[in-house]
């Protein structure tokens, strides 16, 4: 008997615990909250296994994978490419697959909702592409010396409120999300 005290003790002690996260948890994924970075296992059940680019699929790399939870529940989010397939001209600048459902800002540049082809370029710029890998626009791209831990692709907060850095390794680009009017 002693031991079934025990154990009812213990879930007593866990159970506000427990209902503390989940109503943390759900604070955080209502609309209205805070913009939200997601991770590659965040992302896990909308990734899908290939995706098309310039006439052929492509497998991603699940595990280098990042986006954003928009605080109105939109999401963008880009995962890294095995662009073995592709030839080597394509592979220096097809790098990832981003998908927005909202419009971006990257640069200077309007990126509006769909799926895009991307890649970090050489002299510090980064290249989207439609799906038929046709350049849309070049941005000026920067080398972040002091990131403690470069990942192949990662989001992480930018210093100016509402605006993120899409990683590769040591080099980024900011971007933001766009307000548009409600219709």
């Amino acid at each position: 008997m002693q031991i079934c005290r025990s154990s009812l003790f213990a879930l007593l002690l866990l159970a506000p615990v427990s209902w503390s996260a989940s109503s943390t948890f759900a604070q955080t994924a209502a609309p209205n909250a805070a913009n939200t970075i997601l991770h590659a296992a965040d992302l896990d059940s909308l990734l899908p296994p290939a995706v098309y680019f310039k006439g052929q699929s492509a497998t991603i790399q699940k595990r280098n994978s990042a986006g954003v939870r928009f605080n109105d529940g939109a999401i963008m989010f880009a995962t890294k490419v095995d662009t073995g397939g592709y030839s080597s001209s394509i592979q220096e600048r097809y790098q990832a697959y981003l998908i927005t459902e909202v419009s971006l800002t990257i640069g200077e540049n309007r990126l509006p909702p769909g799926a895009y082809g991307i890649g970090f370029i050489g002299n510090n710029n980064f290249v989207v592409m439609d799906l038929g890998g046709h350049d849309l626009f070049v941005a000026d791209s920067q080398h972040d010396d002091a990131l403690p831990r470069p990942n192949p692709l990662q989001i992480l907060a930018d210093p100016t409120p509402q605006h993120f850095r899409l990683y590769s390794g040591r080099a980024f680009v900011v971007f933001s999300r766009i307000s548009e009017p409600h219709k």
